[in-house]
């Protein structure tokens, strides 16, 4: 049975109280349900806890709790992301293994220089706590909602670096299941690094699923279908969604006339591989990385470049905008989204 680790003490103890069995009981200390079932994940006792950070302020509210930028005490001023859950919201949810899943998931892949890395989890009697790295530049949405429609060289890079992410996660036996803008920060140097994986989940390479869960504006229809079966494909589906968003700052429409009409100010590159993605029929869909970095919307683009992160998104959108504006009135607002 799973109980706390004994003291040699303990174990002596015991063994000369075998006859007393209430003494003997006395010994064993066993780890509670509300414990032991987020064991091995959520250790109980560790070196880092709630007590060595300090909290700034409330960055949001999520559904099973809420999440604070921190800092690390005794360090030089590192910051933190601390998402804090309550166990008995994340057990009546049945997302046990649901937040399990996150942390493993965050933890092994975030060294990948796109994915926010997940250092520091454990639990107390009452609450689960998740640390990632803190990334200051806001989330991808704020920028949407901030400049509306992107240029189409900026969405090129964007969409290159979501591409890496995609491939990587389904690389590493990972489907991901919630790419939307809300789930993409932006760095300093206003590069994409990817958070929460509250609802990602190990998957093997040609395997399939079938929990149906997403947000609804970029869940691929296979999902939400009566006898529903994915796979992968559904996280190409979203980055069409989002490549969309960045190049109309609207969702798509349901049919591909539609998107062709709302798409014709942008290149015929862009408009094929939204439509290339946004393919009802799984089969048909673009979901590889091989698939798409040989399509027109790629041509001669070196995607080494987006790996050792050669292009500068920030100052790339300042350049465009300067060349669309002529002027530099807009930029006050870029130097406010910066700060």
């Amino acid at each position: 049975m799973d109980c706390r680790p004994w003291s040699r003490e303990s174990k002596k103890k015991w063994k000369d109280s075998t006859i007393d069995r209430l003494k003997a009981s006395k010994t064993v200390w066993p780890i509670p349900q509300i414990e032991q079932v987020f064991l091995p994940d959520f250790k109980i006792k560790s070196q880092i806890n709630e007590y060595s950070f300090k909290s700034l302020e409330l960055i949001c509210n999520g559904v099973f709790g809420k999440v604070y930028k921190v800092e690390k005490l005794n360090s030089s001023g590192d910051l933190y992301a601390m998402k804090i859950l309550e166990k008995s919201s994340v057990v009546c949810e049945n997302g046990v293994q649901q937040v399990k899943n996150e942390v493993q998931i965050q933890s092994l892949c975030g060294h990948h220089p796109f994915i926010v890395n997940c250092p520091f989890f454990w639990q107390n009697r009452n609450q689960l706590f998740i640390v990632s790295e803190y990334v200051g530049g806001g989330e991808l949405l704020k920028l949407l909602q901030k400049y509306g429609p992107l240029p189409e060289e900026l969405c090129r890079v964007y969409f290159a670096e979501l591409v890496i992410i995609i491939d990587f996660l389904h690389n590493a036996g990972v489907i991901y299941r919630d790419i939307k803008p809300e789930n993409i920060l932006l760095d300093d140097n206003g590069h994409l690094q990817l958070i929460d994986f509250g609802l990602s989940k190990w998957l093997p390479q040609g395997c399939h699923t079938s929990t149906i869960c997403g947000t609804t504006q970029y869940m691929a229809p296979e999902v939400l279908e009566s006898e529903p079966y994915y796979s992968h494909a559904v996280d190409w589906w979203s980055a069409g969604v989002l490549l969309f968003q960045m190049l109309t700052n609207q969702y798509p429409p349901k049919s591909h006339d539609e998107i062709n009409i709302t798409l014709e100010n942008v290149s015929k590159g862009a408009t094929d591989m939204v439509l290339k993605l946004l393919e009802t029929n799984q089969h048909y869909r673009l979901k590889s990385f091989h698939q798409i970095k040989i399509q027109p919307f790629f041509h001669n683009f070196n995607f080494s470049d987006i790996t050792l992160k050669k292009h500068k998104p920030n100052e790339l959108l300042k350049k465009l905008l300067e060349e669309t504006t002529g002027n530099n009135h807009v930029f006050s607002h870029f130097e406010e989204f910066d700060d």
